[in-house]
């Protein structure tokens, strides 16, 4: 895969870095935008960009805290609706349509950006190891204090294998808006073609909460991955960029079909 470039796109509240594959794509054939989770940055999906192939734009924001793009110093700065406000800045600048794929807190991100924005530009809807109300099974962390949730946060991107991760005042305000969050309203009024991936073994966010959003969404397909944890990328790249495209080749497909 040729080096992703860096775009910055600015927002009411700062900039917003995001990495960009497009050597060789035709813009007319939109982009993939790729939602880290709670913890991530956009390297999280490095392996799965490097699979996607050169005909769409492929676009990693970092989320606000992460690399080079606005980091608040208050955890409130980093609710969903604020990731949300980010994602839709992206999703206006990225070429159209846009299949937009999510994993972990990428999941409510993406649904928090549905519940306020219309999906016009959007062709499809992955939602990875997600959920749409974590309650009292999806516990990703579990200390109330900065410095409890910074240690927890080292230890659990060891666990994930993640190459970088946010800040921990990032991590703390997201936190505390994902585990007060339900939104499972959100759900019946999705309308585009989504498919579910989760894990048989998550541990972070079992099974039954990505059973309970493909059930949500009429017509969702879900697929769950046998043996596998929370982080699908690392544990089989070629496999979740497979299901991309499938998604993204049935999608053109109806397009074309409405053309004609």
């Amino acid at each position: 895969m040729v080096p992703p470039t860096t775009d910055v796109i600015d927002t009411p509240a700062g900039a917003i870095e995001c990495l960009r594959v497009a050597s060789g794509a035709d813009p007319a054939r939109g982009s993939f935008i790729l939602l880290h989770g709670i913890q991530g940055t956009a390297a999280s999906w490095s392996a799965v960009a490097a699979r996607l192939g050169g005909e769409r734009v492929i676009l990693m924001p970092n989320l606000r805290g992460r690399g080079r793009s606005l980091s608040p110093p208050s955890p409130e700065a980093y609710t969903l609706a604020h990731f949300a406000a980010d994602l839709h800045a992206v999703i206006e600048a990225a070429p159209a349509p846009v299949t937009l794929v999510g994993w972990s807190m990428g999941v409510l991100v993406a649904l928090s950006y549905l519940s306020r924005h219309d999906p016009a530009r959007l062709d499809g809807l992955v939602l990875a190891s997600g959920t749409a109300c974590a309650g009292t099974e999806a516990l990703w962390f579990h200390s109330d204090s900065h410095e409890g949730l910074a240690e927890e946060a080292r230890l659990r991107a060891e666990r994930l294998a993640l190459s970088a991760y946010a800040t921990p005042v990032a991590v703390a305000g997201a936190w505390q808006s994902v585990r007060n969050a339900d939104l499972s309203a959100a759900l019946a009024g999705i309308v585009l073609p989504t498919l579910v991936l989760h894990g048989a073994e998550d541990d972070q966010c079992p099974l039954a909460h990505g059973r309970r959003i493909a059930e949500g969404i009429a017509g969702a397909r879900l697929d769950v991955w046998p043996g596998a944890g929370h982080n699908l990328m690392a544990q089989d790249p070629e496999r979740f960029a497979q299901a991309l495209l499938r998604l993204y080749a049935a999608a053109r497909g109806d397009m074309l079909a409405a053309t004609q």
